[in-house]
């Protein structure tokens, strides 16, 4: 929250990448069966920490599905007197001055310290074979953006919109807090199993929910690359890759599934826009 304010366009430098990889990356085979688990068990509810969107482009229900950090293609204005928001905004730059710096780019810059395309980790090939550069390589150059260069809100005009995430110093959407421990606290149904997959559970609120359904007579399984310091006595523990683990475990139940094939419009920038 104070990166922003001090140096706005920094921040969507890196929000922008982030949203860029997340729209080229693919849902996984576990995101998948989880969401087909979510479609034959209407009592199933994922709350999730990831921001990355591919749960959704797996198609799982958003009934079903608790953001607990918020999501990359939520733009908001960062205007305290403003309340505009976008959900499913996947454009990609969402301004032109966003767009990934390539190759051509920088060869071309009259920086007099240009990137040295050699010291990325990874460039990726463009039509025109120019290469984008590696935001997360320390070594890269970025540009410094005007704030006339930034996502302005179309509401009030003069705001700056902001990624719809939650950054460090700021609460949890109370909606969504507010149904998840509905859910949890149920009287007239109790949770019986609870899946914690890919995380090492020490993220509070989110690590909580697996104490407080195991409280109440919920047995929990974790499926993690490694032994997480949540485990408890009488848990279940599955070492590997969630991706290949987790569509194993739910095949009783949802069948086979197969790679992710489908082309929902959203990984090119061509999703549906709303407005609140």
């Amino acid at each position: 929250m104070d990166a922003f304010e001090i140096d706005p366009g920094l921040v969507w430098q890196f929000y922008s990448y982030r949203r860029h990889m997340a729209l080229n990356a693919k849902p996984n085979r576990a995101h998948i069966a989880l969401a087909e688990l979510a479609k034959k068990k209407p009592n199933f509810q994922t709350l999730s920490q990831n921001v990355d969107g591919l749960s959704q482009r797996a198609g799982h229900p958003p009934s079903q599905l608790h953001l607990l950090h918020g999501n990359l293609f939520d733009v908001k204005c960062s205007s305290f007197f403003c309340s505009h928001v976008e959900h499913n905004n996947f454009t990609d730059p969402i301004v032109p001055a966003l767009a990934i710096p390539t190759t051509s780019d920088s060869s071309s810059s009259s920086s007099p310290h240009p990137t040295d395309p050699t010291t990325t980790a990874a460039l990726t090939e463009k039509a025109d074979h120019s290469r984008e550069l590696d935001l997360s390589d320390p070594s890269t150059a970025l540009p410094e953006l005007r704030l006339a260069d930034l996502p302005h809100c179309p509401r009030c005009t003069h705001g700056l919109l902001r990624p719809g995430v939650v950054w460090f110093g700021e609460m949890l959407p109370r909606s969504t807090v507010a149904a998840i421990d509905d859910f949890v606290a149920r009287p007239d149904e109790r949770i019986d199993l609870v899946l914690v997959i890919g995380t090492s559970s020490t993220v509070y609120p989110a690590a909580g929910y697996a104490e407080r359904a195991r409280a109440r007579g919920a047995r929990v399984a974790v499926v993690n690359v490694e032994e997480t310091p949540a485990l408890r006595d009488g848990d279940w523990f599955f070492q590997g890759d969630a991706g290949v683990v987790v569509p194993e475990l739910l095949r009783g139940v949802v069948g086979e599934v197969g790679e992710y094939g489908g082309d929902d419009g959203h990984g090119h920038g061509e999703g549906e826009r709303e407005r609140a």
